[in-house]
């Protein structure tokens, strides 16, 4: 049980709470066992149908000093926003209604935030519950190497967004005041808040920190927003949101890192806008394609990457000559072409008898191997692939043998195409220690930009 603290309130932890009723009283029992005792809690209960009012009532019976504000469902972003309106503590935290907190978090970021008079304090998370999950989602202890060091916003966002992206608003420690001065807000109405909050957040902040803890836990549950199947209100959403956060570089803000993360977002939406079938949408692919094609430059002729071009081509391929004109249409496919002639002719794959090396045999290899055959036909080149991990000529990789790489020294190669993205480094570090400069190496991430784009 904390003390009533209410002249002198530390943290105000804000809780949207929709339909969440089985988790509540675990959710509740978290923050009642905080070291830090001065503290508010701000229940804002969002339309909930479920019963999670009563037992708000009911926990609020043992607890008076709790705070519960009723509205009609605006979404965790509208709810947020009316915590933060409600709050009085000297930082603002936000917990989900289905999840909890180790005993010492706040007590913890509260430390760091005075001491060193912090913006945000930001720290990971530990996933559970009855659904799988990966268990390194929400965990940056290997990735951020200034761990307990103040920085910037932008210097954080610079060194590590796009190795490990983590915008959620639980994840964050918040100076009140500095969420007023910023007039910092959720959007409401809408899935995906997270990240546009997140990126003006850390973006303006003068003064953040990131300590390798895991203070928070996930909960991993059947009907949870996080967890509902990925449908068309999603996809709309998640749209709108990459417009939000392009709104963001009018701030003059780190422009550039703001538009590889758009791009990011892109692909990502492609792919699981594909797999779900969503695509045959026409007014929200018009609006897909519009986004797309400004982030890429506006013209086919500004593309230098395959896997932009292709999306566009294949955004562009769904929708009548009404919505792109004809000569728009010609134009994507003629710098496509283009893209995937200087991608292809330095991989010696047209040309008869050359033999190529094809480092990996995973998903950008298959990809590869498929984006050649679809536009060129079959190879001419004799292939020659090669793991790390395999005894010569045990297995076979789409009929063709696999080759250790300590086996490979008397094969004249005209080059080794490093077919990954996650190894590419440590695999050319594999083949230069062994063989020197005796093989060109190609990597098809760094070298030929060829990023991997979805079925």
């Amino acid at each position: 049980m904390y003390e009533d603290a209410s002249n002198n309130i530390k943290t105000s932890v804000i809780i949207p709470v929709y339909n969440a009723a089985e988790y509540l009283e675990e959710c509740f029992n978290s923050i009642f066992s905080q070291t830090q005792k001065e503290i508010e809690i701000i229940a804002v209960n969002d339309g909930s149908t479920d019963g999670s009012l009563e037992l708000l009532e009911n926990i609020k019976r043992a607890h008076p000093e709790i705070i519960i504000y009723s509205q009609d469902n605006q979404g965790p972003g509208g709810a947020r926003n009316k915590g933060i309106e409600l709050s009085k503590g000297e930082f603002v935290y936000f917990l989900d209604s289905d999840d909890c907190l180790v005993p010492n978090a706040l007590e913890l970021c509260y430390q760091y935030a005075s001491q060193y008079q912090l913006d945000v304090v930001m720290f990971d998370a530990e996933p559970f519950g009855d659904l799988d999950y990966c268990t390194d989602t929400y965990d940056r202890r290997e990735i951020i190497e200034q761990q307990w060091t103040v920085l910037s916003g932008e210097e954080f966002a610079a060194n590590y967004w796009l190795k490990k992206f983590c915008p959620t608003a639980w994840m964050n420690y918040i100076s009140r005041d500095f969420v007023m001065e910023r007039k910092l807000n959720f959007l409401s109405q809408m899935y995906y808040e997270d990240n546009e909050f997140y990126c003006k957040m850390i973006l303006q902040a003068e003064r953040v920190m990131y300590i390798p803890e895991m203070l928070y836990r996930r909960r991993y549950r059947e009907a949870s927003i996080m967890t509902s199947p990925f449908e068309q209100r999603h996809a709309e959403d998640f749209l709108d949101m990459i417009l939000y956060v392009d709104e963001l570089k009018k701030n003059g803000k780190a422009e550039s890192m703001l538009c590889t993360l758009e791009k990011k977002f892109i692909i990502g939406l492609y792919e699981i806008s594909t797999k779900n079938r969503l695509l045959g949408n026409n007014s929200f692919t018009e609006k897909f394609y519009n986004t797309a094609l400004s982030l890429y430059g506006g013209s086919p002729g500004k593309i230098c990457f395959y896997h932009e071009i292709e999306i566009l081509y294949q955004l562009s391929s769904f929708l009548s000559e009404k919505r792109v004109p004809k000569e728009m249409k010609q134009k994507i496919r003629n710098r496509k072409m283009e893209i995937l002639e200087t991608l292809f002719s330095s991989a010696f794959l047209k040309e008869e008898g050359k033999k190529v090396g094809i480092y990996g045999t995973g998903a950008y290899t298959e990809q590869f191997l498929h984006v050649y055959r679809a536009n060129y036909g079959e190879i001419k080149s004799q292939l020659i692939f090669i793991d790390s991990n395999v005894v010569t000529g045990e297995i076979k990789y789409k009929g063709y043998d696999v080759l250790n790489v300590n086996d490979i020294e008397r094969i004249p190669l005209e080059c080794i195409i490093v077919a990954t993205s996650k190894y590419e480094e440590e695999i050319c570090k594999i083949i230069k220690e062994k063989y020197g400069d005796l093989f060109k190496i190609i990597c098809l991430k760094s070298d030929l930009n060829f990023l991997f784009v979805g079925e």
